[in-house]
């Protein structure tokens, strides 16, 4: 007993001495950890809400963006965001085009702006690596100072300096990238006007490869499936322009063009454009392309609805399961393809009849889309700037005619409330669908506890200007908690069987006073710190609305996706 009582005296002393030391670490051991939470990004800086719209931080303008000079010549204070990306454990970071083109981080767990980095010209993508640690920007042109196309930051180290990635045999090689964990080292990246995939080496930081994508100009909007390591992106192609042409308008005017698809197709040069401005047009017949990664060869090529028009973007599911066509045919469909295996084509499912009003015939309508996939459902929330209304499908229902309900967003309100692009993004493991309405400044929430037809517009938010959203949520904290309380509990198993009087007779038996003191303080400090860990998720993740949507196992459940959104894959 005496032993005993000079040790716990010993470590006692050892523990004040020690609290000094502490003090500089208070930010570890104190900082709020925000948990699941909804990031919106506008000209007004970055607010961050809890999924049911609760405000939890926020950074104004003034704070994030500095002043800058516009293309036009006018001083703004506006931040201008284009790109933004978690990478679900450290940091969420946005791109921005105000004054010099830049990346921001901001603190994953407190929302707290830790810096900027200066990037390339345009930075317009981010993909987000998991394995390697590091954030890969898409921009859209080198610069004198960063002579590359695709920068890369570590999550590790924002001082870090990683060579840059050059591919660009054009001036300006606008386009997408996709990265996925599923690719290993690679990567593969798209111009609008190189006719060619390239294959990215995320080791040497090198062009490895290009693969010659058949009658295309160039390659843009971009997609990956993990269930077949196939790429889908949308083709660019050329086609004639003017009176009784594939398209009337010759853009910012007529080129000599070789069209190589279409009624317009031929040989020989003739007048016409190239990219963007040949969308939805008759020779618009390659829609999108299924390339396969593996064997590095093309599989086929799928385009939208027979009758409803040309060309569409793709988009998929963050399991890689759905492919989904958004056609350029007015609104009137979506097309659904299923993946199939490596090197075999994606399989057509179905074509829902959306019917979003509004839209112009030929242009592209569905400007969003959100999956919500949980082990008891797995629902597809598509929504357009043009109309007031979001459709629900039922992607586990009858599949040659899923089941589909519309909600309408702002009953009574005949105007759409979208601006020119309505965004929509799911709470992950929540029964919150998030909608915005920039024309209005609105933000609808959507409450979804069960299927389709029990959606409901739970909140509208006021005042919040039209912007862009990511969830986020550290999920490499909460699969850490995961597997310490894990631990914790197999302890506790094993201590009911005789672990307690193991420990009790090495006590009697000891003789180093000190050190026993250390290992019994250490043990209950590390059965309260579980305690601790477990209580704070659960209670972030109970006092969030999973709860009702089958709560903390459901969400567990959910992360088995790896899914940093409702759209995103690492």
């Amino acid at each position: 007993m005496h032993i005993f009582s000079q040790a716990v005296l010993a470590a006692l002393s050892f523990v004040s001495t020690q609290a000094v030391h502490q003090q500089s670490d208070i930010y570890y051991h104190e900082k709020p950890v925000l948990g699941p939470s909804m990031w919106h990004f506008s000209a007004d800086g970055v607010t961050i809400y809890a999924p049911n719209g609760d405000v939890l931080k926020e950074h104004p303008k003034k704070m994030t963006c500095r002043p800058y000079m516009t293309r036009s010549g006018v001083m703004s204070e506006d931040c201008y965001y284009y790109a933004w990306a978690s990478d679900g454990h450290k940091y969420v970071w946005a791109a921005s085009f105000a004054g010099d083109h830049h990346v921001e981080a901001f603190d994953i767990d407190t929302g707290d702006y830790a810096g900027y980095i200066n990037t390339c010209s345009t930075p317009i993508d981010m993909e987000y690596h998991p394995a390697r640690r590091e954030m890969y920007v898409r921009c859209a042109q080198s610069t004198d100072t960063h002579p590359g196309e695709i920068d890369v930051f570590s999550s590790a180290n924002l001082s870090s300096d990683i060579p840059m990635i050059k591919f660009g045999d054009t001036v300006r090689p606008y386009g997408r990238l996709a990265v996925h964990s599923a690719m290993g080292p690679y990567a593969y990246s798209l111009a609008y006007d190189q006719s060619y995939i390239t294959e990215l080496d995320l080791s040497s930081k090198l062009a490895a490869a290009t693969y010659e994508i058949p009658d295309a100009f160039g390659g843009y909007d971009t997609t990956y499936s993990p269930v077949n390591n196939h790429l889908y992106f949308r083709a660019r192609v050329c086609c004639s322009c003017g009176v009784d042409a594939d398209v009337e308008s010759c853009g910012y005017g007529a080129k000599q063009v070789l069209v190589k698809t279409g009624p317009s197709k031929s040989t020989v040069e003739q007048d016409g454009v190239c990219g963007s401005g040949c969308e939805g047009s008759v020779a618009d017949t390659i829609g999108v392309y299924e390339f396969d990664t593996i064997n590095k060869k093309f599989v086929t090529n799928h385009n939208i609805k027979s009758g409803t028009g040309f060309g569409a973007d793709p988009v998929s599911s963050p399991d890689g399961k759905w492919i989904l066509l958004l056609p350029n045919d007015g609104g009137q469909y979506v097309r659904v393809l299923k993946a199939g295996g490596n090197g075999s084509s994606s399989t057509l499912v179905t074509d829902i009849k959306v019917n979003f009003e509004g839209g112009t015939p030929g242009k592209t309508v569905v400007s969003d889309f959100a999956f919500i996939q949980q082990s008891d459902r797995d629902i597809l929330v598509l929504g357009a700037s043009s109309d007031n209304h979001v459709v629900l499908i039922d992607l586990r229902s009858n599949q040659t005619n899923m089941d589909m309900v519309k909600l309408d967003l702002a009953p009574g309100v005949s105007e759409s409330t979208g601006g020119s692009s309505r965004k929509l993004e799911w709470a992950v493991g929540t029964d919150y669908v998030w909608v915005d309405g920039g024309e209005s400044m609105e933000q609808y929430i959507i409450k979804i506890p069960d299927g389709i037809s029990s959606a409901k517009v739970d909140r509208t938010l006021g005042a919040v200007t039209a912007g862009n959203m990511l969830y986020v949520n550290n999920y490499e904290r909460l699969r850490s908690a995961d597997a310490m309380l894990s631990v914790s509990r197999s302890a506790s198993a094993t201590s009911g069987t005789g672990t307690s009087t193991s420990t009790q007779q090495q006590m009697e038996t000891t003789s180093d006073g000190v050190g026993m003191a250390a290992v019994v303080i250490g043990s209950v400090g590390l059965v309260t710190a579980l305690g601790a860990i477990a209580y704070t998720f659960s209670k972030s993740s109970s006092s969030s609305p999973s709860a009702g949507a089958g709560g903390q196992e459901q969400f567990r459940d959910d992360l088995e996706a790896k899914s940093l959104g409702s759209k995103d894959v690492a």
